[in-house]
């Protein structure tokens, strides 16, 4: 790693849906002193007028939108911590994508994930350890649940991530940010 990248935090959390990213990320940015890069597929969804992505028609278009969204946002920032990320990006294009033949739309979506996860510092991982509540947006389903965070697992091994990983081991809100912060090591001041 660079010296510029080296000094920086892009700190991202991933997870399937409902494992509690968001509510820790708003927890912990303030005590990192770091901009949030919000989930960005829920926003482009609703800024293109649909309620759940389901809704949207041109599904592989919107796919593409959301991983342009994710690197051009990432990359307007020295430093960041985000909800979702390339990692995300990639998860879900496999799985909505689970019975297409690779493409080179496929392979071109693969390279400028992967490309962008190596610039990641640190990742934050949280298993599914209770049901994903309904806010009406995400899907709720606990196998669809499993699958993406089997799909999450694979690609942090695959694209060798894990020395940057650290999984979350509590499931109560205040013990995952002492553990976050103790890994990040920085202390609760």
């Amino acid at each position: 790693m660079s010296n510029q990248i080296a000094s920086q935090r892009r700190i991202i959390l991933t997870g399937a849906s409902g494992v509690g990213k968001t509510s820790l990320i708003e927890r912990l940015a303030p005590k990192l002193s770091l901009s949030i890069i919000p989930e960005l597929g829920r926003k482009l969804c609703l800024e293109l007028g649909h309620e759940r992505i389901g809704d949207i028609s041109e599904q592989e278009r919107f796919k593409q939108m959301v991983l342009e969204a994710q690197i051009e946002t990432e990359d307007a920032l020295e430093s960041f911590i985000s909800d979702r990320s390339a990692i995300d990006c990639w998860v879900l294009w496999q799985r909505w994508n689970i019975c297409s033949a690779m493409s080179f739309d496929t392979e071109s979506y693969y390279q400028s994930a992967r490309q962008q996860s190596s610039r990641y510092t640190q990742i934050i991982y949280i298993p599914p350890m209770f049901p994903p509540a309904d806010d009406g947006f995400r899907w709720t389903d606990l196998d669809y649940q499993r699958q993406i965070d089997r799909l999450v697992r694979m690609t942090l091994y695959d694209w060798d991530l894990w020395t940057r990983t650290y999984q979350v081991q509590s499931e109560g809100l205040e013990r995952r940010i002492q553990e976050v912060l103790k890994w990040l090591e920085i202390g609760d001041s």
